[in-house]
């Protein structure tokens, strides 16, 4: 019998990530575009590869008991094969226990020989097939542990956010993190409205609705992710997490505002400023990176916006020394905030690089407020929730003094925790996690 095309091709994502340490979103999206495989597939073939991923400590804490060896003796083919049946197993409800073996075995014969299909064969037929029959470390007395192996956390993230936010709020950040992220949509307001673009979404098949208090969300409920839609060519939207439209309402851009975005690429936020602005803001969008900045360009023309200037640079460095009354620094971080869109950056990320992004953090603020011109706005903002990155940072801010909290609109109150101040926690509302600072230069 041939192997499921599908779960072959998982398999190929899968070893590059876990072997050579690709990206997950690069190497999925090398295999969809090197493969013909239809839209049912390709939605199945993310939601296999994602979640196998997101859940791979569960997924070998399951699968130890029931091997002789230890997991790193396996080839990794097998490996991941069997991470890929447990995940099924436990997850995929659509996918029944009889055909998730077999179609593993066919998978291990082709990737390994007779011995390793049969050791596949007689492993999965064991695995628990709901999360009930798996016993865990207890949540009570070893809280850390249970969270980490339940929702497959590396265990200094879980510590940290035991300690900040107790058993019930971290789990909820665990739960959260692990959560299927929809694909969510910013409506260009200078072309069309929320709501007429919601009804020529629908007339072309894409079920959308309105799901947060952020004006230009729409968030898809059914259908392929438009980006390669007629629609998405005519700059009708883009294509960004209703959370990372904040920091542009934070700032608030009008027409005659010079403002700069010190972190531009790929240019979500740049050209969100523009959008509020109608066009009438001078806007410098500064990236480190030239090639990122044609990203940039890319999404003006095709959302039809102006007054944007590109400029490489270094927001440590910048190449100018005053000018704007309004500015952007979306830092860049470890993005614990994202993890429903980027479990395989958990993986990636390490107990020092709070500290040590925090660092950064500090001096591109700082140079943030000396490119502003006195009475004018800064907008601090990262995807993260660590203390080191976010309170950690603005506090050492205020310290140096010249610069006050200054409250933002009214309508961002839901998320304010102190003035100026505001925290969106992804378990709340179904948002990235995020954090953002208002400051006004003193006068």
């Amino acid at each position: 019998m041939p192997v499921d095309m599908v779960r072959d091709a998982a398999v190929d994502v899968l070893l590059r990530v876990f072997e050579r340490g690709v990206f997950l979103d690069v190497s999925l999206d090398r295999t969809l575009r090197r493969k013909d495989i239809s839209d049912r597939g390709r939605r199945f073939l993310t939601h296999l590869v994602y979640g196998t991923v997101r859940h791979r400590v569960l997924c070998d804490y399951i699968l130890q008991p029931l091997l002789e060896q230890t997991l790193d003796k396996l080839p990794m083919p097998i490996h991941v094969i069997l991470r890929m049946g447990v995940y099924q197993a436990l997850f995929l409800s659509q996918v029944t226990f009889p055909a998730m073996v077999h179609t593993s075995v066919d998978l291990a014969k082709k990737r390994g020989h007779a011995g390793t299909s049969r050791l596949v064969n007689a492993v999965l037929k064991k695995v628990p097939q709901t999360l009930d029959d798996v016993t865990f470390p207890s949540r009570d007395s070893h809280p850390v542990d249970y969270m980490r192996i339940r929702y497959s956390m590396p265990r200094w993230i879980v510590d940290a956010w035991f300690k900040e936010f107790g058993l019930e709020g971290a789990e909820a950040m665990c739960e959260a993190s692990n959560e299927h992220a929809p694909t969510t949509l910013r409506i260009n307001t200078v072309r069309t409205s929320v709501e007429a673009a919601q009804e020529r979404l629908l007339k072309t098949g894409y079920l959308v609705e309105k799901r947060t208090p952020i004006p230009e969300e729409l968030t898809l409920i059914e259908g392929t992710p438009p980006a390669r839609s007629k629609l998405f060519h005519e700059g009708l939207f883009i294509i960004q997490d209703p959370a990372s439209m904040l920091p542009p309402h934070l700032l608030e851009p009008k027409a005659g505002d010079r403002v700069l975005d010190m972190s531009a690429a790929p240019g979500g936020k740049t050209t969100h400023m523009a959008q509020l602005s109608g066009n009438g803001a001078w806007i410098v969008a500064m990236d480190v990176s030239a090639q990122k900045l044609e990203l940039v360009s890319e999404n003006l023309e095709r959302l039809g916006l102006s007054g944007v200037h590109c400029v490489a640079g270094k927001g440590e460095r910048p190449p100018f020394t005053s000018g704007f009354n309004r500015v952007l620094v979306d830092a860049p971080c470890t993005g614990l905030g994202t993890l429903r869109r980027h479990p395989d950056m958990k993986w990636r990320l390490k107990p020092s690089d709070p500290e040590e992004l925090a660092a950064i953090q500090l001096r591109l603020l700082r140079s943030a407020l000396a490119l502003c011109e006195n009475g004018g706005l800064v907008v601090y903002s990262v995807c993260t929730l660590s203390k080191a990155e976010t309170v950690g940072v603005v506090d050492a801010v205020l310290e140096d003094g010249g610069v006050t909290p200054d409250e933002g609109p009214a309508w961002l109150d839901q998320w304010k925790i102190r003035p100026g101040m505001y925290r969106i926690l992804p378990q709340k509302g179904g948002l990235d996690g995020f954090f953002l600072m208002r400051l006004r230069k003193g006068s």
